[in-house]
């Protein structure tokens, strides 16, 4: 009988904590550039398939690391619908830092914003693949990107941040400009990195044979 009562009370003081964990959502927000106004609506909706409570997203046209540190901002925007668990951000594409050490100083304040706002995590979806064959315009930034996504994935993993490198999802399925992409091609993108990130379970391999093989049915 001892016995028993012991372990009902155990059970009974256990339960409690038990109901909280399975109740608890971690937070998501995602912020950058242009490419979030399609991959913001994507990234929330499939974060919150995955039991992640999503906060939106802020997309920000021809915003880059510096703009976002000349408005001074970020934290506020990222906590207007609540203190992230998880912060995603898509920047890199506008960024045309010439000096590692400054855009590395970048790279920091935007970090150092993110974890103000609460974020546990910070994931970053490095700068895209450029179609540097459309035009001059294109190669240009396609130049830029791949100066970036060098200098993120150098810099942001010793600042404790996932970095993902976005080119190997994004070499097709670009628009006119060869800069930003097709839905379809954003929803490999989204997927692949999210499932590069574990934030979905999902191979982002598959996901690409997948899409390309819709593309042809």
């Amino acid at each position: 009988m001892r016995n028993a009562t012991i372990a009902l009370l155990l059970l009974t003081t256990a339960t409690p904590s038990l109901a909280m964990a399975s109740e608890a959502h971690p937070t998501v927000r995602v912020i950058g550039d242009s490419h979030v106004e399609r991959l913001g609506p994507m990234i929330d909706r499939a974060v919150a398939e995955e039991g992640y409570e999503s906060l939106g997203h802020l997309a920000r046209r021809g915003w880059s690391a510096s703009r976002y540190i000349r408005e001074n901002d970020m934290t506020e925007r990222l906590t207007e619908n609540g203190a992230p668990d998880i912060v995603v951000i898509s920047l890199g594409g506008n960024d045309r830092c010439g000096n590692r050490v400054i855009y590395r100083k970048q790279l920091e304040w935007v970090v150092a914003e993110a974890r103000e706002a609460g974020a546990q995590r910070i994931v970053w979806l490095g700068p895209a693949a450029s179609d540097m064959e459309r035009s001059e315009t294109s190669q240009m930034v396609g130049t830029w990107h791949e100066r970036s996504a060098e200098w993120q994935s150098e810099i942001l993993p010793e600042l404790g941040v996932e970095w993902i490198d976005s080119r190997p999802m994004t070499q097709d399925g670009h628009g006119i400009d060869g800069i930003h992409f097709t839905v379809r091609a954003y929803r490999v993108w989204c997927q692949g990195a999210l499932a590069a990130a574990h934030l979905i379970d999902a191979a982002p391999a598959d996901v690409v044979a997948v899409e390309r093989t819709s593309a042809h049915v």
